[in-house]
């Protein structure tokens, strides 16, 4: 079904094509998603995403369904019809068919300032939902995706992000188009790496800079990374026995570290 049919057409979706957008092909082809569980729903509500339909769970609790008043009437539906329609291994309480966010134009990025997390073909998918749900509890301004990567609008990765990465500008683009609007603004370029020396301790987030996080498996793409000159690897220190962290949580302690010191330049520190 079309993104641009309206919510009166939902009737047409057949309870195999809800199914279906668990896959990234039919996510590709109508431009929805499936969007499961409380928050995420009220998080696609407040971003104002078109809804073609919705259905809550026989006998759920009031308080595990959105708060929000949907623009149209969900569909009451047993457990059994719930979990086939649903890629949650149990039951959600309620679940919803929402059109994707609009595609961002990625020369937009040139003119957002802060602090903005770049994702280096990561393909697990509760990885990428908890960088953005990072991404937002620590006030990054927008978190850029680039190449081969999960698919952002993957169920898994919604409800890992809590719904968050419809609070965020997130643009996909390829690793060339990043490098020439790095090179061009000159916006300070981050690199998170195991193997160097100088820390994240050494950096100052609170003026507009990119983070970049490599892939779970090899890292940054070094041909990509050749080609921002101006770029700056950094690393967490730890304990040596360690030998690296998983990506979700280095970005994590990073996006962490940054915001701590922005609010440290903004307040008084406690007395002594």
């Amino acid at each position: 079904m079309n993104s641009e049919q309206s919510s009166n057409e939902a009737s047409l979706w057949s309870f195999k094509d809800i199914a279906g957008l668990s896959q990234r092909k039919n996510r590709d082809e109508s431009h929805c998603m499936l969007v499961e569980g409380k928050h995420p729903i009220e998080e696609a509500l407040k971003a104002k995403l078109p809804l073609h339909q919705a259905f809550v769970l026989e006998g759920a609790n009031e308080n595990s369904l959105p708060a929000m008043l949907c623009p149209i009437d969900p569909q009451e539906v047993d457990s059994k019809t719930m979990s086939r329609l649903a890629d949650a291994q149990s039951p959600p309480p309620c679940l919803a068919v929402f059109s994707q966010p609009e595609v961002l134009n990625s020369k937009a990025l040139k003119g957002i300032e802060g602090l903005i997390v770049v994702l280096d073909e990561v393909q697990d998918p509760g990885n990428l939902g908890t960088l953005i749900r990072s991404s937002v509890a620590f006030g990054a301004s927008a978190v850029v995706l680039l190449g081969n990567i999960v698919d952002s609008y993957s169920p898994k990765v919604i409800r890992a992000s809590a719904g968050l990465q419809f609070a965020v500008p997130i643009f996909k683009m390829s690793h060339q188009a990043f490098v020439e609007i790095a090179n061009e603004t000159k916006t300070p370029v981050y690199i998170t790496s195991s193997h160097v020396e100088e820390t994240l301790y050494s950096v100052n987030f609170q003026k507009n800079c990119y983070i970049v996080l490599g892939n779970e498996g090899n890292g940054i793409n070094p041909e990509f990374a050749e080609n921002l000159p101006h770029a700056q690897y950094i690393t967490i220190p730890m304990n040596p026995r360690v030998e690296s962290l998983n990506v979700a949580i280095c970005g994590s302690i990073i996006l962490a570290f940054a915001a701590a010191q922005q609010n440290l330049s903004t307040q008084e520190l406690p007395p002594l």
